[in-house]
């Protein structure tokens, strides 16, 4: 009885050392690790992009963690992942979801960021997805089509380049093009040469002529100053002649007006100036009184005044 129950417990021993074996196995494949300094971290993704439970999570090359949940969440992906040590991780961290071996298998990786401030692990870090070996055979599938035709023109293209090629007159015409070049360049530079003394001493004045520039510029500068002030002065004081002159051509017009309405009384109303001037009758009775007046004086001179005044009669 003793060696059946002591079978029994060995079997029991046995039994569980190989399911925590077992489960440490699992753990281990899966790259799930229980550390109580981890913390859980919410990436936002657009598509899972082959990723699962277990896929690693690294932080510059080097692993911290892994994932344990990927879930569809508002029309996006929402991956929960545990991580180790996320003190080096700034507030403007994100994630890549990359190829973790050539034959399968995807990783997160976390570029830390460099913004000021630690990550807050209650947010969630923005995240995207690399294309993958399917992705890219799906791509160039996708491109064939157009690849087709692109190298059923550049074979058209081709032809037309051997056919221009095959004419004589066109290489003739290069080779001409291409000898005429040579001699401009030839001559370009035997110009250069000759003149290089003149060219030489032309660059020389010019920059004599620029530096006496300057020095008259920075020399007269003061006078150049003076000179703008004194315009300036004359300029307010045309200004102001500007603003009496249009003062005194106001005055001339209220004057011409007044003028205007003076004469316009004369020639309507009837007083004295109106008579003298506009009225015949008035002019032949002063006419009559002149020539009255002038026989009177003829007559004085002549015979003289015979005055008899008497005083105190009535």
């Amino acid at each position: 009885m003793d060696k059946t129950r002591r079978a029994e417990i060995r079997v029991g021993i046995v039994s569980i050392i190989g399911l925590i074996v077992l489960i440490g196995g699992i753990f281990l494949g899966k790259g799930i690790s229980v550390d109580p300094s981890a913390q859980q971290l919410k990436i936002r993704l657009p598509n899972s992009g082959g990723l699962e439970a277990g896929s690693p999570v690294v932080v510059n090359g080097v692993k911290r963690g892994s994932v344990i949940g990927v879930d569809n969440n508002d029309g996006s992906v929402l991956v929960t992942a545990t991580v180790r040590d996320i003190t080096d991780l700034h507030s403007d961290a994100s994630a890549t979801v990359t190829i973790l071996e050539i034959t399968g298998g995807k990783k997160i990786e976390i570029m830390p960021g460099t913004a000021p401030g630690g990550f807050d692990p209650s947010k969630e870090m923005p995240g995207r997805v690399t294309a993958d070996i399917g992705g890219l055979i799906a791509l160039v599938g996708d491109f064939s089509g157009d690849l087709i035709t692109l190298l059923r023109r550049l074979d058209t293209i081709s032809a037309g380049v051997t056919a221009i090629m095959a004419d004589g007159t066109f290489a003739t015409n290069v080779k001409t093009m291409a000898s005429d070049g040579a001699v401009l360049i030839t001559e370009a530079k035997t110009f250069v040469q000759q003149n290089r003394a003149d060219l030489t001493n032309s660059i020389s004045d010019m920059r004599t002529t620029i530096a006496d520039i300057k020095a008259a510029i920075k020399n007269n500068e003061p006078k150049l100053s003076r000179t703008l002030d004194k315009v300036e002065a004359r300029l307010t004081e045309l200004e102001a002649t500007i603003a009496k002159a249009d003062r005194a051509v106001v005055n001339a017009d209220s004057l011409i007006t007044n003028v205007n309405s003076v004469v316009t009384d004369i020639k309507t109303n009837d007083g004295l100036v109106n008579a003298i001037l506009y009225d015949s009758t008035f002019k032949r009775r002063v006419d009559t009184l002149v020539v009255s007046l002038r026989k009177f004086v003829n007559e004085a001179k002549k015979n003289g005044l015979n005055v008899n005044v008497g005083l105190g009669h009535k």
